[in-house]
């Protein structure tokens, strides 16, 4: 839809670049990037931009990076006949070999997303605790980093202790992180193992039992140190981009934060990173208007929108299409927008997601 449009992509160096000359103007410019370092980026979007001459960037944590090094299929095997569409594996995430061979194809390359892409308790205030049917994926992910590759493929709630509490959290670039005092955990564990393990979570009064075990130690924990939180902002932006420099054999340029979270103290730390181009929040109205090139100020791909207070998800590309232009001044494609969002809506039978 873009390239019938009139778009062509650019790399995010020339973004970089036009926004340094001031040379963009309304002239229609879209740099795509992919969050998360996911499987299908592989075996789809690298084959499609490929063929169509289209670039893009993906931005992966090296936390969640398969360790495979051998190339799985992708759409360029289903063209060439060497298998199905229906033999393509897509859950899961960029191997090793996968991520050289993006890297060095000039078609996808890879940014830096930090290392964890995860959430961190930021508070005593507990506001559920771990059992059957309640699925925390980030709790998994902090008990065993090691396995966070494969959390799309494997049951991973066994990571996690029954009752263990889950506590107010937030993204680990936009949070002071806090320690839960070691022996609350063990409190609401020991209670849950004690009651029977899953059967505990039978009875009606079972939140009841262990905000009431848990209430004595809820303050026993502290907030993370400044220095702490600064050595966990370096690990997450510095080493990560250290690693993946060095799995690709070259410089890692661009960088984007998980969610569009961060703080003025992580801010500092990208700052001194050194990458070339670093996404910026909307909300960050400051920092999105400025005329820094190194900013990069993304939009969605409208393939899950809000109306009337709920989520839609549509494949609809002209949505993306009518973004665009939006954000280049174009108005009026506000109101044609909207129009295809409520036929979306309709075509959908109005079942939000």
């Amino acid at each position: 839809v873009l390239d019938r449009n009139g778009y062509r992509s650019l790399t995010l160096d020339e973004l970089h670049d036009v926004q340094a000359r001031g040379t963009a103007g309304r002239e229609r410019l879209v740099a795509l990037t992919f969050d998360d370092g996911y499987l299908d980026n592989w075996v789809y979007a690298y084959p499609i931009l490929k063929r169509a001459g289209w670039r893009g960037t993906v931005y992966v944590n090296p936390e969640f990076i398969d360790p495979g090094e051998t190339p799985r299929p992708n759409l360029e095997d289903v063209w060439a006949g060497r298998c199905e569409c229906g033999d393509l594996q897509t859950r899961g995430f960029l191997n090793r070999a996968e991520l050289r061979i993006l890297h060095d194809s000039g078609v996808l390359e890879v940014g830096s997303h930090s290392m964890s892409h995860t959430w961190y308790p930021v508070s005593p205030e507990i506001v559920d605790y771990h059992r059957p049917g309640r699925p925390t994926p980030w709790l998994a992910w902090n008990a065993r980093p090691d396995r966070k590759f494969a959390y799309l493929a494997e049951d991973q709630d066994g990571f996690v202790p029954l009752g263990h509490p889950i506590h107010a959290h937030g993204r680990s670039l936009g949070v002071r992180r806090y320690f839960p005092a070691p022996e609350l955990i063990a409190a609401a564990v020991e209670t849950v193992a004690a009651g029977g393990g899953a059967a505990f979570f039978e009875r009606p009064d079972w939140r009841r039992i262990l905000d009431e075990t848990v209430a004595p130690l809820r303050e026993a924990g502290r907030p993370e140190t400044d220095a702490e939180m600064r050595d966990r902002f370096e690990r997450e932006i510095t080493d990560a981009k250290t690693i993946l420099e060095d799995l690709l054999g070259g410089p890692v340029n661009h960088y984007c934060w998980p969610g569009g979270a961060y703080t003025d103290e992580s801010w500092d730390v990208i700052e001194t990173a050194g990458h070339r181009t670093i996404c910026v929040a909307r909300k960050d109205r400051e920092r999105w208007w400025s005329d820094d090139p190194r900013l990069v100020r993304r939009i969605g791909c409208y393939n899950e929108f809000t109306l009337t207070g709920k989520r839609y998800r549509t494949n609809d590309a002209t949505l993306l299409l009518l973004a665009c232009e939006t954000e280049l001044g174009r108005d009026w494609k506000k109101w044609p927008m909207r129009l295809r969002k409520l036929a979306g809506v309709a075509a959908a039978g109005f079942r939000s997601i």
